[in-house]
């Protein structure tokens, strides 16, 4: 990642302590993840600090993930949003995500981790623990999605106006192939143009 700084990533761990912990078990059992939404964004030069860290895992291993941490899921759903989440040591400010779906406008985008998705995961390395970062095309893709604003304490829209002005190394070819597949040109259009 040309764009990586240590000392970004250095600050991303002391603000969340229990993240190395978690991406160590999660390392340990093999268990494929990525860390997206702002937390991701930051870490690649977004100024905006995150409040939490959303780890996401394909569908498939979220049951083995909890049984790891001793957690149990569950499920958040509002008016365009679906996913599966849960809380290692019962803290909000780690988050295992899955089986996200959002409906928009009466349109459904399935946005569970694929093997497409694994394979595009940005790779770092913090004091010795492997550590993979969601596609950045992804975060933003989600980000234009949703277009939540601070009205819901969220802040898509000024993410991605933000992150494209700083980060020159989105991949298009990327980026456009995921915006097709979902069928999400209309949407997110604007956004990401």
């Amino acid at each position: 990642m040309s764009t990586l700084s240590p000392e970004r990533l250095q600050r991303f761990f002391e603000r969340f302590p229990l993240l190395k912990p978690t991406l160590q078990k999660l390392n340990e059992a093999s268990i494929p993840f990525a860390i997206g939404g702002s937390g991701c964004l930051f870490v690649l030069g977004n100024e905006r600090l995150p409040d939490d860290v959303d780890i996401f895992l394909p569908n498939e291993y979220h049951d083995q993930a909890d049984a790891i941490f001793g957690c149990k899921s569950y499920y958040y759903t509002s008016a365009q949003e679906n996913v599966r989440n849960s809380n290692p040591e019962g803290s909000h400010s780690m988050q295992l995500t899955s089986d996200l779906v959002l409906t928009i406008a009466g349109k459904t985008y399935d946005l569970h981790v694929t093997d497409d998705i694994l394979a595009h995961r940005l790779e770092a390395i913090f004091e010795e623990t492997p550590i993979f970062f969601y596609p950045p095309e992804d975060v933003l893709l989600t980000k234009a999605l949703m277009q939540r604003g601070p009205d819901v304490g969220k802040h898509d829209i000024e993410d991605v106006r933000a992150f494209m002005q700083i980060y020159s190394d989105l991949r298009m070819g990327y980026a456009l192939q995921r915006i097709q597949a979902l069928g999400a040109e209309e949407r997110v259009r604007t956004l990401l143009s």
